[in-house]
């Protein structure tokens, strides 16, 4: 397909590098910043520019952009011709488009992207929903293309999953942050941690989560809580935060 893509940060990158590895065409690609567009269009090939103006003979264009900007730069989207658009966000939902755009949709990929990492595309789950039968049919073939998962997700319940992944994600690499400072003033490296965190995860995707839970609160264990609160003392925030979940997890497995 003939892609335009508008954006270029991160998943307008990793997106782009994989649309091309799939046969795909990148027409151009639209940024605001100059700087970083002429940087991505180089790597991918094709024009740039700052101008929202959609060429007449692209196919889709994909909108990978901040959940903010979103609504102001699809109203000022100048189309030629008839193509696709699509968002790629997971917590806005199809009313963004507003009536001007018809044929229009959600491009969602379930994943962290980092420049200077590679991706498995094959692995990585693709949402779509669509305002038609013929636009989800297309968002559908695309999304094949890069991957083997792709689902059919509305809006309100794509809202929750966005939120899944922050908990997911998000959250457990803020507690990895904090592992890591912990772990210091025990004077060693964070690298001890990590089979602790790869068995945690492979337990996880294993048992499920509710099954694989361990650790002080799951048992109740008032002394090493205690102890482990006053370690502490140094960071108000840390305290807060393990009091939080430290209370979340006896209520669930001993409430």
């Amino acid at each position: 397909m003939k892609i335009v893509i508008i954006g270029a940060g991160r998943l307008g990158l990793a997106l782009g590098k994989e649309l091309i590895k799939r046969g795909h065409s990148i027409l151009k690609l639209i940024s605001r910043s100059g700087e970083k567009a002429a940087v991505l269009a180089s790597v991918l090939g094709c024009a740039y520019g700052n101008e929202l103006i959609i060429p007449g003979d692209a196919e889709v264009v994909i909108v990978a952009i901040n959940d903010d900007s979103l609504e102001s730069v699809l109203k000022k989207l100048k189309v030629k011709g008839n193509p696709i658009i699509a968002h790629t966000a997971g917590s806005v939902g199809l009313e963004v488009f507003g009536e001007r755009i018809s044929g229009h949709g959600v491009f969602y990929p379930l994943q962290t992207f980092t420049r200077g990492r590679e991706y498995d595309f094959t692995s990585i789950p693709v949402f779509i929903e669509a305002s038609d039968d013929q636009t989800e049919k297309v968002l559908r073939s695309l999304a094949y293309s890069l991957s083997e998962k792709v689902f059919t997700l509305n809006s309100e319940k794509r809202k929750y999953l966005h939120l899944a992944a922050v908990f997911s994600c998000n959250f457990v690499n803020h507690m990895y942050y904090s592992g890591k400072e912990i772990t210091a003033r025990a004077g060693m490296d964070f690298g001890v941690l990590l089979p602790l965190m790869r068995e945690t995860m492979e337990k996880a995707a294993d048992m499920g989560p509710e099954k694989s839970q361990t650790g002080p609160a799951v048992r109740n264990d008032k002394n090493t809580i205690e102890k482990h609160l006053d370690l502490l003392s140094f960071s108000p925030d840390l305290q807060k935060i393990y009091r939080v979940i430290t209370d979340s997890i006896i209520n669930k497995y001993t409430g």
